[in-house]
């Protein structure tokens, strides 16, 4: 794959949790990193956009929803309600 270089500015509290991820292992290097993390924002924003054209828009309902089972890192997500 090609890549490009180029520059960014981010806050110093999200470079530093990009060293310490390389620091430990978890990504060959600060640029590794931030790619991974560009690609799986742009992968869930496809996956967003596959939802939304076969269903239509998330409702305020559902998102309210799915936000409650994400900060509450409960269960495997299945609605009950």
């Amino acid at each position: 794959m090609a890549t490009e270089k180029i520059t960014v500015t981010v806050p110093a509290e999200v470079l530093e949790s990009a060293r310490a991820a390389v620091a430990s292992g978890v990504a060959p290097s600060v640029s590794a990193y931030v790619s991974e993390a560009v690609r799986d924002r742009a992968e869930r924003e496809r996956l967003v956009a596959a939802v939304e054209n076969r269903w239509g828009p998330f409702d305020d309902e559902a998102t309210d929803w799915a936000r409650r089972i994400f900060e509450s890192g409960d269960g495997d997500g299945r609605r009950t309600s």
